[in-house]
């Protein structure tokens, strides 16, 4: 069955994460995707290790970012290099890059370029900063512009301790899928007005409206929120806590005083749900060291499992054991809803990707292929474009093709 774009092309002209990314979440969707690298390859698949573990016989991340799509080999420096894309272009419904503003133009790929060769065209520019401003040219990955630049960075762990790095990737991925929104809607758009149109996104800013809800105190406040101390959160029910065996307890309890009498009945506490010191939240507020003392205390003494046996019982409480990804690869919850999908590789192996997570009933998503080799489909492409054999050996002579 087809998915919701099938039909639509997009030309990915990109590297590394963020774009390819999204891209890939449009190939799940139905869309024809042709990846250009050049002669050397995307930079993604130089990365040898992660988080100091060896990458092995098959790149995890190059996998789960380029799958579903067609890879051609071409040099932009090369005049008919460009002259490829540019008939690609015409083709194309979507052309999509991240190379920052001094190569788009050296390469001469800028939107009014490709709009001339194809006025429907949605052209999605991702840059690390944003197409406008004193940084508009500087590089960017998600480490800097997403999660340093953004404030992300500056409101986690507790006060006067140094900020936590995030993991690799997650910048990209979630701008991802909000950057494959927008192309997306500027699709339907062109669907009822005939007009294609630019994209500008930047990690950035995706980053600020990540922190949304810090970012608004600043500009309507004009105050900050503290970053959190978990020995001292102001509502001991929104809150972390270890178990005996180890296990961290992520408690999101909001309303408080709507949990409160399940919540003590579960850890154990039931004399404290009329205690006054603790009986309604703005006094559990006032007595919130004290309170997270006890709870600490309680949760310490019993194994995970002893303690979701009681919160169960006890009635609704909001709660979640901290996972690992070892752990949510198996986790049923996320099995009986389809977060993984098996594909043959090349290798022989089967392997597991993370599927996209919109579910369609009518026009299922699906992974059809592996990423691609570099350049694996240079000359398909090229054939289909009306090149000959002998004009291809003509490009391989120039460099333009490997």
């Amino acid at each position: 069955m087809a998915g919701p774009l099938e039909g639509v092309k997009i030309l990915e002209v990109a590297e590394f994460l963020a774009l390819p990314s999204a891209i890939a979440i449009l190939s799940d969707w139905g869309a024809e995707v042709i990846k250009v690298e050049k002669p050397e390859g995307d930079g993604l698949r130089f990365i040898e290790s992660i988080e100091g573990v060896s990458i092995k016989e098959i790149h995890v991340w190059w996998e789960q970012t380029n799958r579903n799509k067609r890879s051609i080999s071409v040099d932009l420096w090369h005049e008919e290099g460009r002259t490829i894309i540019y008939e690609l272009t015409k083709r194309s419904d979507v052309f999509v890059t991240n190379f920052t503003p001094p190569v788009i133009e050296r390469f001469n790929i800028d939107y009014e370029t490709i709009s001339e060769l194809n006025p429907g065209i949605i052209y999605a520019h991702l840059t690390g900063f944003g197409s406008k401003g004193p940084d508009k040219d500087r590089p960017g990955f998600d480490y800097v512009a997403f999660w340093a630049r953004s404030g992300i960075m500056s409101r986690l762990g507790p006060p006067g301790t140094q900020p936590p790095s995030q993991r690799g990737a997650l910048g990209d991925n979630l701008t991802s899928g909000f950057l494959a929104g927008a192309i997306s809607a500027a699709l339907y758009s062109r669907e009822r007005t005939g007009k294609g149109q630019a994209i500008d996104f930047s990690l950035f800013n995706y980053g600020v409206w990540g922190l949304s809800m810090d970012m608004i105190m600043p500009l309507i406040e004009g105050e900050e929120l503290p970053r959190t101390d978990p020995k001292a959160v102001s509502n001991p029910l929104w809150n972390t806590y270890q178990s005996k065996d180890g296990e961290w307890i992520q408690f999101v309890c909001l309303e408080s005083d709507r949990y409160w009498p399940q919540f003590c009945k579960g850890l154990g506490l039931d004399h404290l749900e009329k205690d006054p010191k603790f009986e309604s939240h703005e006094m559990r507020e006032r007595n919130n060291v004290e309170l997270i003392s006890i709870i600490d205390s309680a949760i310490s003494t019993k194994t995970y499992d002893e303690i979701k046996d009681e919160l169960e019982k006890a009635g609704e409480v909001i709660y979640q054991k901290v996972q690992t990804p070892s752990q949510v690869v198996n986790d049923p919850q996320a099995l009986a809803n389809d977060f993984f999908t098996e594909v043959e590789h090349p290798s022989g192996r089967k392997i597991k990707l993370i599927a996209s997570p919109a579910r369609f009933s009518g026009t299922p998503a699906s992974i059809k292929a592996t990423a691609p080799e570099l350049g694996q489909h240079t000359e398909e492409v090229l054939l289909e474009l009306g090149y000959s054999w002998e004009d291809m050996n003509g490009l391989r002579d120039k460099g333009v093709i490997p």
